[in-house]
């Protein structure tokens, strides 16, 4: 065996090869900038091919990483998907935290393109908790940035998406991240500008006009405060975002400069799904303008365009709003045809979407069968060890381990949160730690109003998806140093790091609305919820029982003073 110090030094073609495959990785991130996508994917599959020895994994990380994001930008979402999960298993929440959190956010965000909102959310708090973890500002900003996209597109909920991007927009503006800041103040716009979109869907004209102006406004400052010099990418989703604001506004002029702009911005650029947006909008300007057989004619040449420049969901925007102009127009041969080309797009959106998600859960699985495998054997591998040293003090060390690990088990398996028994650690050691590393904490117990007769009239099934969207939406209006709990039953408990007694109660307020205002009928049509509050506030160390029983005898109170309300513990 050779020693340390006798290992011969690397010969000259493994140095060759790190060279070669450096050079493909920043030849891969050149053409992010430039929008050369194409030339990016196939420089990221070259430095894959390169990464042959145990020691390239980390470049093989960066090369999939990339390639995520390519194949993002050019509107290939299902590749970008795989690819993001694929690299996101081999990615642990230590030092690769960081690229961790990046490579989800792709993802999350590929999800919410292809309509797969909830599975957007999912991987955008994934992300999250991973940025969180690196403690890297970036990838926090980053991060929040498709929070606050994907909770809109899988909850409808604007006041709670807008208030993540305003979270990303103040942390990139304090860190000085132009490009961040832009992100969120023109996905602020996005998400008024969808809304509107909605309201004009419904019929509901007179409700647009105020969310586009307020969109319109968000673009501008995008534009003013962070800037778009040296970022193709930024500056032609403000053209696309801007141009699809005027045509809503009926501002047709403004919309043929933007999207002017727009087709000048992408020329020579790999930027399909923005080149398809620009043709949609460019359809919609000149149907509304009365030129319907240019219009025709624009949607006829997007759809002849090759498979890889045009994906499922342009596709069938562009189908669609052909069927509906050959309808209009009284050519109703064309039209049916038309359509049943659009069920056919459908039925492959359909089978895409349900091959991606269906692939993903089998990583998933596979990842958990990998790890499950590696326990065990680091489980036996000990074992034999520790009996070679002694028989007695092996099963002294295995009992020691598996209480260890079912400690370990401290989350609620149906909503996520921690379960009590996470609350019987942290609870006592959060309360001993005020006055020395913590300012204060509210003890929190939340109880859902009449929940038995929720289970009674609409079922178990309705009543464990309250719990989880009840769950969720804590998660969501609670900050990461915050702690959440299912105390059981219907039962939560929220520990609250914060500076003051009045922060705490506005924070359970925030809360105590979000699930009274929640689109409870989503779930089920008669369904309304509601919760009741009952808080302690600690200022200095006291014995936690004594905590949470001031808290639930808070609650109890709220609950007698006619429930859905919340309660503050009386002093001493």
């Amino acid at each position: 065996m050779l020693t340390e110090m006798s290992k011969p030094a690397p010969t000259r073609p493994n140095l060759a090869l790190k060279r070669r495959i450096a050079l493909a990785l920043r030849r891969s991130r050149r053409s992010q900038d430039t929008g050369q996508h194409q030339l990016g994917v196939q420089a990221a599959e070259e430095a894959l091919r390169l990464c042959e020895l145990p020691q390239h994994r980390p470049q093989w990380q960066q090369a999939m990483a990339q390639l995520a994001l390519h194949q993002f930008r050019m509107g290939h979402f299902a590749d970008a998907v795989r690819s993001g999960l694929e690299v996101a298993a081999t990615l642990d929440f230590g030092p690769d935290a960081a690229l961790r959190a990046e490579v989800l956010c792709v993802v999350a965000i590929a999800c919410n393109e292809m309509g797969l909102m909830q599975d957007g959310l999912k991987y955008a708090l994934e992300a999250l908790a991973a940025a969180r973890s690196s403690n890297d500002p970036v990838q926090i900003i980053n991060a929040l940035n498709r929070a606050g996209v994907c909770t809109y597109g899988a909850l409808g909920d604007l006041e709670q998406g807008v208030q993540l991007l305003h979270q990303a927009g103040e942390q990139a503006r304090l860190a000085g991240e132009r490009v961040l800041l832009f992100a969120a103040l023109n996905n602020i716009g996005t998400l008024y500008s969808s809304e509107a979109r909605k309201h004009l869907k419904l019929g509901r004209q007179a409700e647009a006009p105020a969310l586009l102006q307020r969109a319109l406004a968000h673009y501008h400052d995008a534009w003013q405060s962070a800037g778009t010099e040296g970022n193709r990418h930024q500056w032609a989703m403000l053209q696309t975002n801007l141009a699809e604001a005027y045509v809503d506004l009926g501002e047709f002029d403004h919309a043929r400069a933007a999207l002017a702009e727009l087709r000048h911005v992408l020329a020579g650029s790999d930027f399909y799904s923005l080149q398809r947006n620009a043709d949609l909008i460019e359809a919609t300007l000149l149907q509304r303008s009365g030129l319907v057989s240019e219009a025709v004619a624009a949607l006829q040449q997007m759809l002849a365009l090759p498979g890889h420049m045009i994906e499922f969901e342009m596709r069938h925007f562009a189908q669609e709003e052909l069927y509906r102009l050959y309808k209009s127009t009284g050519q109703f041969e064309l039209a049916l045809a038309q359509l049943e080309a659009l069920r056919h797009s459908e039925q492959e959106q359909n089978e895409q979407r349900s091959s991606t998600q269906g692939w993903a859960i089998r990583k998933e699985l596979e990842i958990t069968s990998v790890q499950l495998a590696a326990e065990r054997e680091r489980l036996y591998a000990e074992r034999e060890r520790l009996r070679a040293a002694q028989l007695e003090a092996e099963k002294v060390v295995t009992e020691a381990r598996m209480s260890e690990l079912e400690q370990a088990v401290l989350i609620d398996p149906l909503t996520g949160v921690g379960n009590r028994r996470c609350l019987d650690l942290e609870g006592p050691a959060r309360l001993a730690a005020l006055g020395q590393q913590l300012h204060g904490m509210a003890v929190v117990v939340v109880d859902l109003d009449h929940f038995k007769s929720i289970n009674d009239r609409f079922g178990h099934v309705v009543g464990d998806e309250v719990l989880k969207k009840v769950a969720q939406l804590m998660a969501l209006s609670t900050r990461g140093s915050d702690l959440t709990v299912r105390f059981g039953g219907e039962e939560f408990v929220l520990l609250l790091m914060e500076q003051s007694q009045d922060s705490a109660l506005r924070c359970c307020e925030r809360l105590r609305l979000a699930i009274l205002n929640y689109s409870w009928a989503e779930v089920h049509p008669q369904l309304q919820v509601t919760a009741s509050f009952g808080m302690h506030w600690c200022q200095s160390p006291q014995p936690w029982e004594l905590a949470l029983r001031q808290a639930d005898l808070a609650l109890y109170q709220a609950k007698r003073l006619g429930r859905n309300r919340l309660q503050l513990s009386s002093p001493g």
